[in-house]
């Protein structure tokens, strides 16, 4: 939970620090837009029977967008968490979607959400050898966050994104949900 901590304070430090050099560049979206986030999150499993398991861990997700306007981009994204749980079992997160961004007042607030598909792999050795399982099924996502425009084409931003991933049913586990709190970089061509 430290490594939360302190990605949290520098999350809250880029919230702080970067409005004072923004702000001299308006913002523009027509095009083509490349993001990248990095940063750490929350995962739980939710396994058929038995109790949920938590744990934290890293992610980060990339997206190629087109702004049809300045306020509504529609793009594909794929967004993974990796960590450990509470049990000490490592577990792998990926979620492909496609993905509506909104901009309510044109500038740098933002909600965006999209539906696609996602996997879910977890390995673990609490019963001796090392083993793992993996499937896949459909995904879900929402997010909300700041971005403050640096550069003509650069904007730098906050985000947090909720995913679920619920799993065939052919599945131990019924779904997967993570939280991810992340930095982002947006390049808009």
């Amino acid at each position: 939970m430290n490594r939360l901590s302190c990605l949290l304070a520098l999350l809250l430090l880029i919230a702080v620090a970067v409005p004072a050099t923004a702000g001299q560049w308006p913002h523009e979206r027509d095009g083509f837009m490349l993001g990248f986030n990095l940063g750490a999150g929350t995962a739980t499993a939710k396994p058929d029977v038995g109790e949920s398991d938590s744990g934290g861990g890293g992610s980060g997700s990339f997206r190629a967008a087109w702004a049809f306007s300045n306020q509504f981009l529609v793009g594909l994204e794929s967004t993974a968490w990796v960590g450990t749980t509470d049990l000490d079992t490592e577990l792998t997160l990926s979620s492909y979607k496609l993905n509506f961004t909104w901009y309510p007042a044109a500038k740098g607030w933002f909600l965006r959400g999209g539906f696609g598909a996602g996997t879910a792999r977890i390995s673990t050795t609490i019963f001796g050898p090392e083993w793992s399982v993996s499937d896949s099924g459909g995904s879900f996502g929402v997010g909300a966050g700041h971005e403050w425009r640096l550069t003509r084409t650069f904007a730098l931003g906050v985000a947090v994104d909720y995913c679920t991933i619920d799993l065939d049913e052919d599945s131990n586990f019924s779904n997967f949900d993570f939280v991810n709190y992340t930095a982002q970089l947006n390049w808009y061509f």
